[in-house]
């Protein structure tokens, strides 16, 4: 998880970034907004390349010394709420 959110300090709106999930799917977009407080949150919201999906976000919760797993949800066309669709086990980001 340290890779993880050191990524983090370098990620700002805007920046392209490929995340991928713990069953070995990706999901790529554009970052917007980007929410980080080291040692205790971070959200990000992301605008999906895959325009099934309206809207995507990865986040987690720094507790008792160590972070989270990172939860991936998104709102799909059709869908009436959020689904979790995994944990995010890496971010790249490109610029």
């Amino acid at each position: 998880m340290a890779s993880f959110t050191e990524t983090l300090d370098e990620l700002l709106p805007g920046h392209d970034l490929t995340i991928t999930l713990d069953d070995g799917t990706t999901m790529e977009g554009r970052a917007s907004p980007v929410r980080y407080v080291p040692d205790d949150r971070f959200r990000i919201e992301i605008d999906p390349a895959d325009e099934s999906i309206r809207r995507c976000e990865v986040s987690s919760e720094y507790v008792d010394g160590a972070w989270e797993p990172p939860q991936v949800r998104h709102y799909a066309l059709g869908d009436d709420d959020w689904t979790v669709v995994g944990e995010a086990e890496n971010l790249q980001i490109s610029r």
